[in-house]
Protein backbone atom coordinates (compact mmCIF):
# COMPACT_ATOMS: atom_id res chain seq x y z
CA UNK A 1 0.00 0.00 0.00
CA UNK A 2 2.95 2.25 0.70
CA UNK A 3 4.47 2.63 -2.41
CA UNK A 4 7.51 5.03 -2.32
CA UNK A 5 9.53 6.54 -5.27
CA UNK A 6 12.70 8.28 -4.23
CA UNK A 7 14.83 11.20 -4.79
CA UNK A 8 16.81 9.28 -7.56
CA UNK A 9 13.70 8.57 -9.97
CA UNK A 10 13.86 12.37 -10.57
CA UNK A 11 17.52 12.51 -11.33
CA UNK A 12 17.16 9.47 -13.35
CA UNK A 13 14.26 11.07 -15.46
CA UNK A 14 15.38 14.28 -15.74
CA UNK A 15 18.59 12.90 -17.70
CA UNK A 16 16.67 10.64 -19.09
CA UNK A 17 18.56 8.29 -22.08
CA UNK A 18 17.58 5.90 -24.12
CA UNK A 19 20.00 3.02 -25.53
CA UNK A 20 20.81 2.68 -28.85
CA UNK A 21 22.59 -0.73 -29.35
CA UNK A 22 20.83 -3.51 -30.51
CA UNK A 23 21.36 -6.98 -29.19
CA UNK A 24 23.18 -10.31 -30.52
CA UNK A 25 21.03 -11.87 -33.07
CA UNK A 26 17.78 -9.38 -32.78
CA UNK A 27 16.28 -9.25 -35.80
CA UNK A 28 12.96 -8.87 -34.79
CA UNK A 29 10.48 -6.24 -36.26
CA UNK A 30 6.94 -5.11 -37.02
CA UNK A 31 6.52 -7.64 -39.57
CA UNK A 32 6.89 -10.43 -37.66
CA UNK A 33 3.68 -9.60 -35.51
CA UNK A 34 0.40 -10.11 -36.08
CA UNK A 35 -1.44 -7.73 -34.69
CA UNK A 36 1.53 -4.64 -35.91
CA UNK A 37 0.76 -5.13 -39.34
CA UNK A 38 -2.45 -2.93 -39.74
CA UNK A 39 -0.37 -0.16 -38.38
CA UNK A 40 0.96 2.86 -40.71
CA UNK A 41 4.38 3.07 -41.98
CA UNK A 42 4.94 6.19 -39.02
CA UNK A 43 3.52 4.03 -36.27
CA UNK A 44 5.17 0.91 -37.86
CA UNK A 45 8.76 3.03 -37.95
CA UNK A 46 8.08 4.10 -34.10
CA UNK A 47 7.78 0.38 -33.21
CA UNK A 48 10.58 -1.16 -35.23
CA UNK A 49 12.93 1.58 -33.67
CA UNK A 50 12.07 0.91 -30.04
CA UNK A 51 11.92 -3.23 -30.87
CA UNK A 52 15.25 -3.30 -32.51
CA UNK A 53 16.82 -1.03 -29.33
CA UNK A 54 15.56 -4.06 -27.21
CA UNK A 55 13.31 -1.38 -25.16
CA UNK A 56 10.41 -3.39 -26.09
CA UNK A 57 9.47 -7.56 -27.93
CA UNK A 58 6.55 -9.42 -28.59
CA UNK A 59 4.03 -11.33 -25.69
CA UNK A 60 4.58 -14.16 -27.85
CA UNK A 61 7.06 -14.90 -31.10
CA UNK A 62 4.09 -13.74 -33.31
CA UNK A 63 2.20 -11.61 -30.96
CA UNK A 64 3.31 -8.12 -29.76
CA UNK A 65 0.30 -7.22 -27.62
CA UNK A 66 -0.59 -4.34 -28.45
CA UNK A 67 -3.20 -3.31 -26.49
CA UNK A 68 -2.79 -5.24 -23.32
CA UNK A 69 -2.29 -3.47 -20.50
CA UNK A 70 1.50 -2.71 -18.72
CA UNK A 71 1.68 -4.64 -15.28
CA UNK A 72 4.39 -3.36 -12.86
CA UNK A 73 6.65 -5.97 -13.81
CA UNK A 74 6.89 -5.26 -17.24
CA UNK A 75 6.81 -1.35 -16.61
CA UNK A 76 10.22 -2.24 -14.48
CA UNK A 77 11.56 -4.28 -17.79
CA UNK A 78 11.18 -1.18 -19.72
CA UNK A 79 12.15 1.53 -16.48
CA UNK A 80 15.44 -0.99 -15.95
CA UNK A 81 16.47 0.03 -19.62
CA UNK A 82 15.70 3.26 -21.01
CA UNK A 83 17.52 4.47 -17.69
CA UNK A 84 20.87 2.33 -18.29
CA UNK A 85 20.87 0.27 -15.15
CA UNK A 86 23.25 -2.36 -14.58
CA UNK A 87 21.03 -6.01 -14.78
CA UNK A 88 22.44 -8.87 -12.82
CA UNK A 89 19.89 -11.62 -15.47
CA UNK A 90 21.67 -14.38 -13.20
CA UNK A 91 19.73 -13.56 -10.38
CA UNK A 92 16.70 -16.07 -9.05
CA UNK A 93 15.91 -14.33 -5.86
CA UNK A 94 14.43 -11.15 -5.44
CA UNK A 95 14.33 -9.54 -2.19
CA UNK A 96 10.58 -9.21 -2.05
CA UNK A 97 7.95 -11.75 -0.93
CA UNK A 98 5.86 -11.94 -4.12
CA UNK A 99 8.55 -11.78 -6.73
CA UNK A 100 9.26 -15.29 -8.00
CA UNK A 101 11.79 -16.62 -10.32
CA UNK A 102 9.27 -19.21 -11.91
CA UNK A 103 6.22 -16.97 -11.41
CA UNK A 104 4.19 -15.78 -14.34
CA UNK A 105 6.37 -12.24 -14.21
CA UNK A 106 9.69 -14.24 -12.97
CA UNK A 107 11.37 -12.41 -16.23
CA UNK A 108 11.03 -9.26 -14.44
CA UNK A 109 13.15 -10.30 -11.09
CA UNK A 110 16.39 -8.64 -12.22
CA UNK A 111 14.82 -5.57 -13.66
CA UNK A 112 13.36 -5.12 -9.96
CA UNK A 113 16.40 -5.77 -8.35
CA UNK A 114 18.18 -3.43 -10.51
CA UNK A 115 15.50 -0.70 -9.86
CA UNK A 116 15.88 -1.56 -5.98
CA UNK A 117 19.65 -1.31 -5.80
CA UNK A 118 19.41 1.97 -7.74
CA UNK A 119 17.25 3.17 -5.37
CA UNK A 120 14.17 4.29 -7.74
CA UNK A 121 11.25 2.18 -5.60
CA UNK A 122 10.67 0.34 -2.42
CA UNK A 123 8.00 -1.94 -3.90
CA UNK A 124 4.22 -1.42 -3.05
CA UNK A 125 5.16 -1.59 0.66
CA UNK A 126 5.50 -4.46 3.12
CA UNK A 127 8.07 -6.16 1.43
CA UNK A 128 5.93 -6.80 -1.65
CA UNK A 129 6.26 -5.26 -5.30
CA UNK A 130 2.56 -6.69 -6.56
CA UNK A 131 4.35 -7.21 -10.25
CA UNK A 132 1.05 -8.07 -11.92
CA UNK A 133 -0.43 -4.78 -10.44
CA UNK A 134 -1.03 -2.19 -13.22
CA UNK A 135 0.11 1.26 -14.25
CA UNK A 136 -2.18 3.89 -14.98
CA UNK A 137 -2.22 6.69 -17.80
CA UNK A 138 -1.99 9.37 -15.90
CA UNK A 139 1.07 7.81 -14.02
CA UNK A 140 2.65 7.07 -17.45
CA UNK A 141 1.97 10.47 -18.56
CA UNK A 142 3.84 11.88 -14.84
CA UNK A 143 6.59 9.65 -16.07
CA UNK A 144 7.13 10.96 -19.85
CA UNK A 145 6.86 14.66 -18.40
CA UNK A 146 9.43 14.25 -16.04
CA UNK A 147 11.86 12.25 -18.54
CA UNK A 148 11.68 15.32 -20.21
CA UNK A 149 12.63 17.26 -17.25
CA UNK A 150 9.64 19.12 -17.25
CA UNK A 151 8.30 18.25 -13.83
CA UNK A 152 8.40 22.15 -12.87
CA UNK A 153 6.07 23.29 -15.90
CA UNK A 154 3.92 20.64 -15.33
CA UNK A 155 2.82 21.81 -11.80
CA UNK A 156 2.71 25.16 -12.73
CA UNK A 157 -0.44 23.82 -15.79
CA UNK A 158 -3.82 23.02 -14.56
CA UNK A 159 -6.69 20.99 -15.72
CA UNK A 160 -10.26 20.13 -15.92
CA UNK A 161 -10.31 16.72 -17.29
CA UNK A 162 -12.72 14.51 -14.56
CA UNK A 163 -11.51 11.55 -15.25
CA UNK A 164 -7.75 12.66 -13.97
CA UNK A 165 -7.18 13.02 -10.59
CA UNK A 166 -6.14 16.29 -9.12
CA UNK A 167 -2.64 15.56 -8.51
CA UNK A 168 -1.89 14.97 -11.95
CA UNK A 169 -4.11 17.21 -13.91
CA UNK A 170 -0.79 19.51 -14.61
CA UNK A 171 1.38 16.70 -16.32
CA UNK A 172 -1.64 14.95 -18.38
CA UNK A 173 -1.97 19.06 -19.87
CA UNK A 174 1.27 19.24 -20.84
CA UNK A 175 2.11 14.96 -21.89
CA UNK A 176 -1.15 16.29 -24.33
CA UNK A 177 0.48 19.64 -25.54
CA UNK A 178 4.06 18.05 -26.32
CA UNK A 179 1.93 15.22 -28.17
CA UNK A 180 3.14 12.22 -25.61
CA UNK A 181 0.21 10.73 -25.19
CA UNK A 182 -3.47 11.16 -27.02
CA UNK A 183 -6.48 12.41 -25.90
CA UNK A 184 -9.83 10.14 -25.99
CA UNK A 185 -12.49 10.59 -28.92
CA UNK A 186 -14.53 11.54 -26.36
CA UNK A 187 -12.35 14.40 -25.55
CA UNK A 188 -11.16 12.98 -21.95
CA UNK A 189 -7.76 11.68 -21.57
CA UNK A 190 -9.14 8.70 -19.11
CA UNK A 191 -6.51 9.03 -17.18
CA UNK A 192 -7.16 6.34 -13.94
CA UNK A 193 -7.71 3.94 -16.89
CA UNK A 194 -4.78 1.42 -17.52
CA UNK A 195 -1.93 2.11 -19.67
CA UNK A 196 -1.61 -0.02 -22.19
CA UNK A 197 1.89 -1.44 -24.17
CA UNK A 198 1.19 0.20 -27.56
CA UNK A 199 0.80 4.10 -25.77
CA UNK A 200 3.92 3.44 -23.13
CA UNK A 201 6.28 2.46 -26.71
CA UNK A 202 4.81 5.78 -28.73
CA UNK A 203 4.82 7.97 -25.52
CA UNK A 204 8.62 6.90 -25.17
CA UNK A 205 9.25 7.27 -28.48
CA UNK A 206 8.38 10.56 -28.76
CA UNK A 207 9.83 11.66 -25.69
CA UNK A 208 12.55 10.02 -26.99
CA UNK A 209 12.92 12.12 -30.07
CA UNK A 210 12.24 15.43 -27.72
CA UNK A 211 15.24 14.81 -25.38
CA UNK A 212 17.71 13.76 -28.45
CA UNK A 213 16.37 16.81 -30.24
CA UNK A 214 16.98 18.55 -26.56
CA UNK A 215 20.63 17.13 -26.64
CA UNK A 216 21.30 18.42 -30.11
CA UNK A 217 20.23 21.96 -29.40
CA UNK A 218 22.29 22.20 -26.28
CA UNK A 219 25.26 20.56 -28.32
CA UNK A 220 25.52 23.59 -31.36
CA UNK A 221 25.06 26.08 -29.00
CA UNK A 222 27.97 24.76 -26.48
CA UNK A 223 30.17 24.64 -29.98
CA UNK A 224 29.12 28.01 -31.11
CA UNK A 225 30.02 29.50 -27.84
CA UNK A 226 33.09 27.58 -27.63
CA UNK A 227 33.62 29.22 -31.09
CA UNK A 228 33.38 32.65 -30.23
CA UNK A 229 35.41 32.13 -27.42
CA UNK A 230 38.35 31.13 -29.48
CA UNK A 231 37.66 33.89 -31.60
CA UNK A 232 37.91 36.30 -28.65
CA UNK A 233 40.99 34.40 -27.37
CA UNK A 234 42.32 35.60 -31.12
CA UNK A 235 41.61 38.77 -30.92
CA UNK A 236 43.10 38.72 -27.54
CA UNK A 237 46.23 37.52 -28.65
CA UNK A 238 46.55 39.56 -31.72
CA UNK A 239 46.03 42.96 -30.08
CA UNK A 240 48.74 42.03 -27.38
CA UNK A 241 51.46 41.06 -30.50
CA UNK A 242 50.22 43.99 -31.90
CA UNK A 243 51.09 46.52 -28.84
CA UNK A 244 54.57 44.44 -28.26
CA UNK A 245 55.35 45.50 -32.35
CA UNK A 246 54.40 49.21 -31.76
CA UNK A 247 56.34 49.45 -28.04
CA UNK A 248 58.84 51.93 -29.81
CA UNK A 249 56.06 53.53 -31.99
CA UNK A 250 53.08 53.92 -29.93
CA UNK A 251 49.77 54.15 -31.87
CA UNK A 252 47.73 57.42 -32.11
CA UNK A 253 44.28 56.15 -29.25
CA UNK A 254 41.51 55.84 -31.50
CA UNK A 255 38.40 58.05 -31.05
CA UNK A 256 36.18 56.54 -28.89
CA UNK A 257 32.62 55.76 -30.45
CA UNK A 258 29.14 56.30 -28.75
CA UNK A 259 27.28 53.07 -28.52
CA UNK A 260 24.11 53.50 -31.14
CA UNK A 261 20.53 54.38 -28.79
CA UNK A 262 18.28 51.09 -27.56
CA UNK A 263 15.05 50.89 -30.16
CA UNK A 264 12.14 49.18 -29.20
CA UNK A 265 9.47 46.75 -30.70
CA UNK A 266 6.48 48.20 -30.23
CA UNK A 267 7.75 51.57 -29.99
CA UNK A 268 5.54 53.16 -27.99
CA UNK A 269 1.28 54.15 -28.12
CA UNK A 270 -1.18 52.35 -27.42
CA UNK A 271 -1.02 48.62 -26.91
CA UNK A 272 -2.74 45.85 -25.30
CA UNK A 273 -2.26 44.29 -21.89
CA UNK A 274 0.19 41.43 -21.74
CA UNK A 275 2.32 43.23 -24.82
CA UNK A 276 5.97 42.23 -24.85
CA UNK A 277 8.46 45.02 -25.18
CA UNK A 278 12.04 43.82 -27.19
CA UNK A 279 15.16 46.51 -26.60
CA UNK A 280 17.99 46.08 -29.21
CA UNK A 281 20.20 48.01 -30.02
CA UNK A 282 22.42 48.26 -32.96
CA UNK A 283 25.82 48.37 -31.54
CA UNK A 284 27.21 44.17 -31.36
CA UNK A 285 27.49 43.25 -27.71
CA UNK A 286 25.89 46.10 -26.35
CA UNK A 287 24.32 45.82 -23.04
CA UNK A 288 20.83 47.51 -22.34
CA UNK A 289 19.58 48.97 -19.19
CA UNK A 290 16.51 50.47 -18.62
CA UNK A 291 14.40 51.94 -15.30
CA UNK A 292 10.12 52.32 -16.00
CA UNK A 293 9.73 54.53 -13.06
CA UNK A 294 10.79 57.32 -14.94
CA UNK A 295 14.28 57.54 -13.74
CA UNK A 296 17.13 58.32 -15.61
CA UNK A 297 18.89 54.75 -16.39
CA UNK A 298 22.41 53.88 -15.80
CA UNK A 299 24.26 50.80 -15.68
CA UNK A 300 23.11 50.07 -11.74
CA UNK A 301 19.73 49.90 -13.11
CA UNK A 302 17.55 46.63 -14.56
CA UNK A 303 19.70 45.00 -17.02
CA UNK A 304 17.71 43.74 -20.48
CA UNK A 305 17.34 40.12 -19.87
CA UNK A 306 14.48 39.64 -21.88
CA UNK A 307 11.04 40.89 -23.12
CA UNK A 308 9.41 43.42 -20.71
CA UNK A 309 5.71 42.43 -20.30
CA UNK A 310 3.27 45.29 -20.17
CA UNK A 311 -0.28 45.06 -17.75
CA UNK A 312 -0.50 48.53 -17.62
CA UNK A 313 0.31 52.19 -18.88
CA UNK A 314 4.29 52.69 -18.63
CA UNK A 315 7.06 54.74 -19.85
CA UNK A 316 10.48 52.99 -20.26
CA UNK A 317 13.68 54.46 -20.32
CA UNK A 318 17.10 52.94 -21.67
CA UNK A 319 20.50 53.32 -22.03
CA UNK A 320 22.97 51.34 -24.22
CA UNK A 321 26.35 50.54 -22.83
CA UNK A 322 29.32 48.73 -23.58
CA UNK A 323 33.32 48.79 -22.43
CA UNK A 324 35.88 51.05 -24.09
CA UNK A 325 32.97 52.98 -26.06
CA UNK A 326 30.79 56.21 -24.92
CA UNK A 327 27.29 55.09 -23.50
CA UNK A 328 24.11 55.82 -25.91
CA UNK A 329 21.52 59.00 -25.47
CA UNK A 330 18.71 57.80 -23.16
CA UNK A 331 15.54 56.40 -25.19
CA UNK A 332 12.42 57.13 -23.93
CA UNK A 333 9.08 54.47 -25.34
CA UNK A 334 5.38 55.50 -23.78
CA UNK A 335 3.24 53.09 -23.94
CA UNK A 336 -1.12 53.30 -22.73
CA UNK A 337 -2.31 50.12 -22.20
CA UNK A 338 -5.81 49.22 -22.85
CA UNK A 339 -7.85 46.63 -20.78
CA UNK A 340 -9.76 44.52 -22.47
CA UNK A 341 -13.16 43.68 -22.46
CA UNK A 342 -14.11 40.87 -20.72
CA UNK A 343 -17.97 39.58 -20.90
CA UNK A 344 -19.31 37.08 -18.40
CA UNK A 345 -19.62 33.57 -19.63
CA UNK A 346 -22.82 32.59 -18.87
CA UNK A 347 -26.71 34.61 -18.21
CA UNK A 348 -29.44 33.14 -15.79
CA UNK A 349 -31.57 30.89 -17.19
CA UNK A 350 -34.80 31.91 -19.07
CA UNK A 351 -38.27 30.47 -18.32
CA UNK A 352 -41.30 30.50 -20.87
CA UNK A 353 -43.95 33.08 -19.56
CA UNK A 354 -41.67 34.71 -16.93
CA UNK A 355 -40.04 38.16 -16.80
CA UNK A 356 -36.20 38.12 -16.94
CA UNK A 357 -34.07 40.54 -15.69
CA UNK A 358 -30.30 39.25 -16.54
CA UNK A 359 -27.37 41.26 -18.01
CA UNK A 360 -24.45 40.58 -20.73
CA UNK A 361 -22.77 43.79 -19.37
CA UNK A 362 -19.09 43.62 -19.23
CA UNK A 363 -17.21 42.25 -15.98
CA UNK A 364 -13.90 44.71 -16.81
CA UNK A 365 -12.41 46.31 -19.46
CA UNK A 366 -12.70 48.75 -22.13
CA UNK A 367 -12.22 52.54 -22.22
CA UNK A 368 -15.48 54.85 -21.73
CA UNK A 369 -18.49 54.13 -22.81
CA UNK A 370 -19.12 50.63 -24.09
CA UNK A 371 -21.86 50.03 -26.91
CA UNK A 372 -23.79 46.54 -27.10
CA UNK A 373 -25.01 44.62 -29.80
CA UNK A 374 -26.57 41.45 -30.74
CA UNK A 375 -24.02 40.05 -33.76
CA UNK A 376 -25.64 36.46 -34.45
CA UNK A 377 -28.52 35.00 -33.98
CA UNK A 378 -31.46 36.77 -32.37
CA UNK A 379 -32.28 37.38 -28.85
CA UNK A 380 -35.06 35.00 -28.03
CA UNK A 381 -38.78 35.85 -28.95
CA UNK A 382 -40.25 38.59 -26.07
CA UNK A 383 -36.54 39.76 -24.98
CA UNK A 384 -34.61 43.26 -25.91
CA UNK A 385 -31.28 43.76 -25.30
CA UNK A 386 -30.14 47.52 -24.15
CA UNK A 387 -27.46 48.86 -25.40
CA UNK A 388 -25.95 51.17 -23.33
CA UNK A 389 -26.13 49.17 -20.49
CA UNK A 390 -25.97 45.12 -21.71
CA UNK A 391 -28.79 44.90 -19.97
CA UNK A 392 -31.79 41.93 -21.40
CA UNK A 393 -35.11 42.35 -20.74
CA UNK A 394 -38.78 41.35 -21.16
CA UNK A 395 -40.78 37.80 -21.22
CA UNK A 396 -39.68 35.05 -22.99
CA UNK A 397 -42.67 33.40 -24.75
CA UNK A 398 -41.42 30.36 -26.69
CA UNK A 399 -39.61 27.18 -24.37
CA UNK A 400 -36.90 26.59 -27.40
CA UNK A 401 -33.49 26.20 -27.53
CA UNK A 402 -31.76 29.59 -28.39
CA UNK A 403 -27.87 30.79 -29.79
CA UNK A 404 -27.00 34.15 -30.07
CA UNK A 405 -23.83 36.39 -29.82
CA UNK A 406 -23.37 39.79 -27.86
CA UNK A 407 -20.74 42.38 -29.09
CA UNK A 408 -19.24 44.74 -26.82
CA UNK A 409 -17.03 47.54 -28.51
CA UNK A 410 -15.51 50.39 -26.27
CA UNK A 411 -14.84 54.39 -27.46
CA UNK A 412 -11.30 54.17 -26.91
CA UNK A 413 -9.47 54.87 -30.68
CA UNK A 414 -8.91 52.58 -32.48
CA UNK A 415 -12.07 50.75 -30.55
CA UNK A 416 -11.64 47.85 -28.17
CA UNK A 417 -14.47 44.90 -28.92
CA UNK A 418 -15.01 41.62 -27.22
CA UNK A 419 -17.93 39.14 -28.00
CA UNK A 420 -19.24 36.23 -26.34
CA UNK A 421 -21.89 33.24 -27.79
CA UNK A 422 -24.81 32.61 -25.46
CA UNK A 423 -26.49 29.50 -25.86
CA UNK A 424 -28.99 27.48 -23.59
CA UNK A 425 -32.71 25.67 -23.22
CA UNK A 426 -35.54 28.18 -22.43
CA UNK A 427 -37.18 25.87 -19.52
CA UNK A 428 -40.81 24.96 -20.20
CA UNK A 429 -43.02 26.88 -17.32
CA UNK A 430 -44.63 23.86 -14.82
CA UNK A 431 -44.19 21.31 -17.28
CA UNK A 432 -42.15 19.18 -15.18
CA UNK A 433 -41.31 18.61 -11.05
CA UNK A 434 -37.66 19.49 -9.60
CA UNK A 435 -37.50 15.16 -9.79
CA UNK A 436 -38.12 14.99 -13.45
CA UNK A 437 -35.27 17.92 -14.26
CA UNK A 438 -32.63 16.17 -11.91
CA UNK A 439 -33.31 12.55 -13.23
CA UNK A 440 -33.19 14.22 -17.01
CA UNK A 441 -29.87 16.03 -16.75
CA UNK A 442 -28.50 12.77 -14.81
CA UNK A 443 -29.23 11.26 -18.44
CA UNK A 444 -28.29 13.87 -20.29
CA UNK A 445 -25.53 15.66 -18.50
CA UNK A 446 -27.33 18.98 -19.48
CA UNK A 447 -27.46 20.96 -16.36
CA UNK A 448 -28.58 24.29 -17.27
CA UNK A 449 -31.36 25.59 -14.79
CA UNK A 450 -31.02 22.74 -12.65
CA UNK A 451 -28.93 23.90 -8.91
CA UNK A 452 -29.21 24.04 -5.33
CA UNK A 453 -32.63 25.06 -5.34
CA UNK A 454 -33.75 22.37 -7.75
CA UNK A 455 -32.18 20.06 -5.70
CA UNK A 456 -34.61 21.72 -2.36
CA UNK A 457 -37.73 22.17 -4.57
CA UNK A 458 -37.49 18.41 -4.96
CA UNK A 459 -36.97 17.82 -1.27
CA UNK A 460 -33.05 16.39 -1.43
CA UNK A 461 -31.20 18.07 1.69
CA UNK A 462 -27.52 18.74 1.74
CA UNK A 463 -26.95 20.43 -1.59
CA UNK A 464 -24.81 23.79 -1.74
CA UNK A 465 -23.61 25.89 -4.50
CA UNK A 466 -20.18 24.56 -2.94
CA UNK A 467 -20.97 20.85 -3.48
CA UNK A 468 -23.21 21.53 -6.35
CA UNK A 469 -21.02 20.47 -9.26
CA UNK A 470 -20.16 17.80 -7.68
CA UNK A 471 -23.21 15.88 -7.02
CA UNK A 472 -23.97 16.52 -10.42
CA UNK A 473 -21.12 14.86 -11.90
CA UNK A 474 -21.58 12.24 -9.77
CA UNK A 475 -25.26 11.60 -10.07
CA UNK A 476 -24.24 11.98 -13.53
CA UNK A 477 -22.24 9.11 -13.67
CA UNK A 478 -22.83 6.92 -11.00
CA UNK A 479 -24.24 3.89 -12.45
CA UNK A 480 -22.27 3.89 -15.51
CA UNK A 481 -22.35 2.69 -18.55
CA UNK A 482 -26.13 1.89 -17.59
CA UNK A 483 -27.59 4.51 -15.76
CA UNK A 484 -30.93 2.85 -13.25
CA UNK A 485 -33.22 6.01 -14.22
CA UNK A 486 -35.47 7.27 -13.11
CA UNK A 487 -34.10 7.97 -9.28
CA UNK A 488 -36.79 8.31 -6.34
CA UNK A 489 -36.08 11.32 -4.26
CA UNK A 490 -34.37 8.55 -1.11
CA UNK A 491 -32.15 7.27 -4.26
CA UNK A 492 -31.36 10.79 -4.59
CA UNK A 493 -31.17 11.70 -1.26
CA UNK A 494 -28.96 8.58 -0.35
CA UNK A 495 -26.44 9.16 -3.18
CA UNK A 496 -26.23 13.43 -1.89
CA UNK A 497 -25.60 11.78 1.76
CA UNK A 498 -23.19 9.76 0.56
CA UNK A 499 -21.08 12.37 -1.38
CA UNK A 500 -21.40 14.66 0.76
CA UNK A 501 -19.55 12.25 4.10
CA UNK A 502 -16.96 11.23 1.42
CA UNK A 503 -15.91 14.50 1.29
CA UNK A 504 -16.13 15.31 4.54
CA UNK A 505 -13.40 12.09 5.06
CA UNK A 506 -11.60 14.12 2.29
CA UNK A 507 -11.81 17.50 3.92
CA UNK A 508 -9.75 15.64 7.20
CA UNK A 509 -7.42 13.60 4.86
CA UNK A 510 -5.85 16.90 3.18
CA UNK A 511 -3.35 18.68 4.99
CA UNK A 512 -5.06 22.16 5.44
CA UNK A 513 -8.71 21.25 4.99
CA UNK A 514 -9.88 21.95 8.47
CA UNK A 515 -12.14 19.12 8.58
CA UNK A 516 -13.15 17.17 11.79
CA UNK A 517 -12.25 13.92 12.38
CA UNK A 518 -14.87 11.73 10.90
CA UNK A 519 -16.58 9.50 13.14
CA UNK A 520 -18.01 6.00 12.68
CA UNK A 521 -21.21 6.84 11.53
CA UNK A 522 -19.48 9.51 8.71
CA UNK A 523 -17.81 6.07 7.42
CA UNK A 524 -21.57 4.05 7.37
CA UNK A 525 -23.42 7.53 6.11
CA UNK A 526 -20.40 6.91 3.38
CA UNK A 527 -21.23 3.72 2.29
CA UNK A 528 -17.71 2.44 3.90
CA UNK A 529 -17.82 -0.42 5.76
CA UNK A 530 -15.18 -2.40 8.31
CA UNK A 531 -14.95 0.58 10.26
CA UNK A 532 -16.04 0.09 13.99
CA UNK A 533 -15.08 1.71 17.40
CA UNK A 534 -12.24 0.00 18.34
CA UNK A 535 -10.42 0.30 14.22
CA UNK A 536 -11.37 3.72 13.76
CA UNK A 537 -8.42 6.04 15.36
CA UNK A 538 -5.91 3.04 13.30
CA UNK A 539 -7.95 3.56 10.04
CA UNK A 540 -7.13 7.26 10.02
CA UNK A 541 -3.56 7.05 10.27
CA UNK A 542 -3.50 5.22 7.61
CA UNK A 543 -5.70 6.94 5.31
CA UNK A 544 -3.75 9.87 5.71
CA UNK A 545 -0.40 8.14 5.51
CA UNK A 546 -2.16 6.93 2.17
CA UNK A 547 -3.54 10.38 1.01
CA UNK A 548 -0.03 12.09 1.87
CA UNK A 549 2.04 9.67 -0.08
CA UNK A 550 -0.81 9.60 -3.23
CA UNK A 551 0.10 13.37 -3.21
CA UNK A 552 3.67 12.94 -3.78
CA UNK A 553 4.15 9.85 -5.82
CA UNK A 554 2.02 9.46 -8.89
CA UNK A 555 2.62 5.67 -9.39
CA UNK A 556 1.85 5.45 -5.11
CA UNK A 557 -1.81 4.24 -4.09
CA UNK A 558 -4.49 6.67 -5.50
CA UNK A 559 -7.03 8.28 -3.14
CA UNK A 560 -9.45 10.39 -4.67
CA UNK A 561 -12.70 8.41 -4.30
CA UNK A 562 -14.76 6.14 -2.71
CA UNK A 563 -13.55 3.11 -3.59
CA UNK A 564 -9.88 4.33 -3.27
CA UNK A 565 -10.80 4.85 0.72
CA UNK A 566 -12.60 1.45 0.89
CA UNK A 567 -9.43 -0.44 -0.33
CA UNK A 568 -7.35 0.78 2.40
CA UNK A 569 -9.49 -0.02 4.93
CA UNK A 570 -9.89 -3.83 3.32
CA UNK A 571 -6.06 -3.80 2.79
CA UNK A 572 -5.84 -2.59 6.99
CA UNK A 573 -8.48 -5.33 7.98
CA UNK A 574 -6.49 -8.54 6.10
CA UNK A 575 -2.92 -7.35 7.47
Amino acid sequence: MRKKMVGLLMAVLMCFHFPVSFAAGATKTSADFTDLKDLDAATKAKFDAMISAGIFNGVSETTFGLKDEMNRAQFAKVAALITGLEVNNDLKTSSFSDVKSDGANGYALPYIEALKTAGITDGYGEGIYNPAGKVTKQQLATFLVRVLGKDADAKAKTGTDSTVSDWAQGYVTLALELKLLPDGTDGKFGGQANATRDLLLTGAYEAKGQVEQRKEEELKKAEEEKKKQEEELKKTEDAKKKQEEQIWFPAPQPVQATVETPTALPAGGAVTSGTHVTLTSATLSAAVYYTTDLSEPTTSSTPYTGPIILTSSTTIKAIAVKPDSKNSSVAIFEYTVAMPIVLPDTISPFTEGQPYTGSAAKLSGGTGAVTYAVTNGALPTGLALDPSSGAITGTPSVSDAYHFTISATDSATPPATATMQYTGNITPAFSKTPLDLINEASASGVWDGVDETTFANAGVTGVTSVNLYGIQGILQDYDYPSPALPKTLLDIQAIVDEIINIAAIYDYLKPFGGGSAPTVEVFARAGITGVDALNLEAILNELSFAYQEAQWDPFGTPMSTKQDIQDVVDLFLTV
